[in-house]
């Protein structure tokens, strides 16, 4: 049941139909050929005997050859005669192999009541079997035995033929309704392909309502979903561009105001202030903006080894950062932007957590055959294991006391998982006390 659960919806249905197309073959194929045999049990086979036994009184005792031969060919049936001294088949042809195994019967009643007894007597019992498909009768004669059989593969079809023509026109039945079922609930197609463009971001996108039954419902219910969504989106980031707006414009007017004040510790430790403050509404909406599932990405081909390079030469020209990047990277299609500033903040957060100045870093690239990763990994204090689960938890600071030497606001590593997931990556962080600690990213 687990198997099926992970199958998609065609899948089921088609081993649905396919099982049962086998439980209705085989409940055809057994029902059928009961009815078949008690018919031929009650009616038929009483008919067939007497018409056997009027022949073998036709032909006589002892058997007269050419009259057999006669009604062998004007009745279609095959006739072998076999006794002490007769050895004749209406053919030539005799039944030695495969060997028949035949079933012992009573002789006939006469057809009617009234009708006139038969002359000479006819012997009471025959025997019967099939052979090859075909039905068989043999009857003891005094000093001989005659062999009836049909010609006509037609007149008993073989069970395994039965069987087959069953399984193949019940198949072909229902695999013409499996395909008119899937014609049916196409439209689940192209609703989950819908959907699935809605969540990934196009909240532009709608469902083509072309049916009026329970599916053209349901596509109307998720077009005015997906309204919903997009309105309170719209909403969310108008708030955001009004928060911003409103806390940095007194921001930058007491920025003003304070480069009007003579130069003096006061004025420099304002400054810093207002310059993380400034900093920590940057973050705060950074993370929000991509904090869902609809985060905007501009998307380019982009050369990560190349990226790293220009944040070194950029923000750290005079760190010792080792750089062992793989030669054989292939472009990505990244927010360069955004990963700059991943970079950026794990380079920095390396640097911080250093044990002295000088003190080597190292950022690696690698790529194999279905992933590419980055990692930074240090030299410095490591991290007790019991806060590494917490370290991408938002304003989460492993220094209860938050001094400002000792971290930011906890917010760096929570956007840099926001980046890699919305880049369909996966952060990894893993911390040795006294030896270091190394940060993967793997897309």
């Amino acid at each position: 049941m687990t198997l099926l659960k992970n199958r998609s919806l065609s899948f089921k249905l088609m081993l649905l139909f396919f099982i049962a197309g086998i439980a209705i073959a085989l409940v055809m194929h057994f029902s059928t050929g009961r009815v078949l045999k008690q018919f031929f049990q009650d009616s038929v086979r009483s008919h067939l005997q007497q018409y056997f036994y009027y022949i073998n009184t036709e032909i006589g005792s002892p058997p007269d050859l050419n009259k057999a031969q006669k009604l062998s060919d004007s009745l279609n049936v095959k006739i072998i005669i076999r006794g002490r001294d007769i050895h004749w088949s209406s053919d030539g042809k005799f039944l030695d192999r495969p060997p028949i195994h035949f079933r012992r019967h009573l002789g006939p009643p006469p057809m009617h009541p009234d009708s006139p007894p038969m002359h000479p007597e006819p012997p009471r019992g025959y025997e019967s079997g099939i052979h090859e498909g075909r039905f068989v009768i043999r009857i003891k004669n005094p000093h001989h035995h005659t062999i009836f059989i049909t010609k006509s593969d037609s007149d008993l079809p073989a069970p395994w033929k039965l069987l087959f023509n069953t399984f193949l026109g019940i198949f072909i039945v229902l695999g013409l309704l499996y395909l008119l079922l899937r014609w049916m609930i196409k439209p689940l197609k192209d609703i989950q392909k819908s959907i699935k463009r809605i969540g990934s971001g196009e909240l532009d996108h709608r469902i083509a309502v072309n049916r009026n039954d329970e599916f053209g419902e349901l596509s109307h219910e998720i077009n005015a979903m997906a309204d919903d969504v997009k309105n309170m989106l719209e909403a969310k980031q108008q708030l955001l561009l009004a928060i911003s707006h409103e806390l940095r414009s007194p921001i930058t007017r007491a920025k003003v105001a304070l480069s009007l004040m003579e130069n003096n510790e006061l004025k420099v430790s304002l400054e810093s202030d207002l310059g993380e403050m400034e900093a920590l509404i940057s973050d705060l909406l950074e993370a929000e903006r991509l904090n869902h599932r609809h985060q905007v990405l501009n998307l380019v081909e982009s050369d990560i080894n190349q990226l790293i390079k220009d944040t070194i030469t950029k923000y750290y020209p005079d760190e010792l950062i080792i750089q062992t990047l793989d030669s054989n990277m292939a472009t990505q299609l990244l927010d360069a932007s955004r990963i700059q500033f991943v970079v950026k903040n794990l380079i920095a957060n390396a640097l911080k957590h250093r044990k002295n100045t000088r003190d080597e870093i190292t950022i690696m690239t690698h790529q194999d055959k279905n992933t590419w990763t980055l990692s930074v990994e240090d030299q410095g204090k490591g991290i007790p294991k019991q806060h590494i689960p917490h370290l991408t938890d938002p304003f989460y600071r492993v220094d209860p006391s938050r001094q400002r030497g000792t971290g930011g606001y906890g917010l760096g590593l929570y956007i840099i998982k926001m980046i890699v997931e919305a880049h369909q990556g996966e952060l990894m962080i893993e911390s040795e006390l006294d030896h270091g600690t190394k940060v993967s990213l793997i897309f």
